[in-house]
């Protein structure tokens, strides 16, 4: 008995190919025969057009979010800080010349 490489269904004494999962047996690989690539291709191509699907809303969101941040940011004006006088960036928590928290 042949068993496939893949998915360790049992495999007919004549069989080039798994019935169960599709992968070229030893027999297939010996008498080398070609792979239907159209259906090993059409799988992948499904796979892969979910996957940048998804990672394009993943960047739309972060872009969003980032585009809201910078116009939170932007809309602030310098912070002078309470003890020192120093001069501080919008959205600073801390004084950048003596550490106080910035209100």
């Amino acid at each position: 008995m042949v068993y496939c490489s893949k998915c360790g269904k049992e495999l007919p004494e004549n069989a080039y190919f798994c019935p169960n999962c599709g992968v070229k047996t030893a027999k297939g690989v010996e008498a080398n025969v070609s792979t239907p690539y159209s259906e090993m291709f059409s799988d992948a191509e499904k796979q892969l057009e979910k996957a940048f699907l998804t990672a394009s809303e993943e960047m739309k969101k972060a872009f969003n979010k980032a585009r809201e941040s910078v116009k939170r940011v932007a809309g602030r004006e310098a912070v002078s800080c309470p003890k020192c006088g120093e001069k501080n960036s919008a959205g600073d928590t801390f004084c950048r010349n003596c550490g106080e928290k910035l209100v």
